[in-house]
């Protein structure tokens, strides 16, 4: 969540037709990729983009829990961007596109404002160990 820090990359990408580009993960009819590119938010998104996906906006518990079992099991880094933040309106956390946050199922307390300077959404390997 913190804008100067580098967590990787995770990309989600709907598909139709059952397959997933090369390097992503297929959940259902989604198509994810757990990267070790590390970058801030903002490169997080761009990368997402330039593979014609978009950060994750986790929408499910069945979701979420591909996501956090996949972190667990294979992830390769400590920390993936995933697509929120609160950067529009401090402490309003919005979706990329400025979508509500239906599904939210964090910590307690999450997502905050640690030191003043967390404004992007993350998950930890840390976290996810302890669901």
């Amino acid at each position: 969540m913190r804008l100067e820090l580098l967590s990787a990359v995770l990309c989600f990408l709907a598909t139709a037709s059952g397959g997933c580009p090369l390097g992503f993960h297929l959940h259902r009819r989604s198509c994810y990729w757990f990267s070790n590119v590390k970058g801030s938010f903002p490169e997080a998104a761009a990368y997402c983009r330039y593979l014609k996906s978009h950060l994750v906006v986790v929408s499910s518990a069945v979701e979420n829990s591909f996501i956090r079992g996949y972190d667990i099991r294979r992830g390769k880094a400590p920390i993936y961007w995933l697509g929120a933040t609160d950067l529009n309106i401090e402490g309003r956390w919005m979706w990329e596109g400025q979508c509500r946050m239906n599904y939210t199922h964090w910590g307690p307390g999450q997502p905050d404002n640690y030191r003043a300077v967390e404004h992007c959404l993350e998950i930890t390997k840390a976290a996810s160990n302890h669901l």
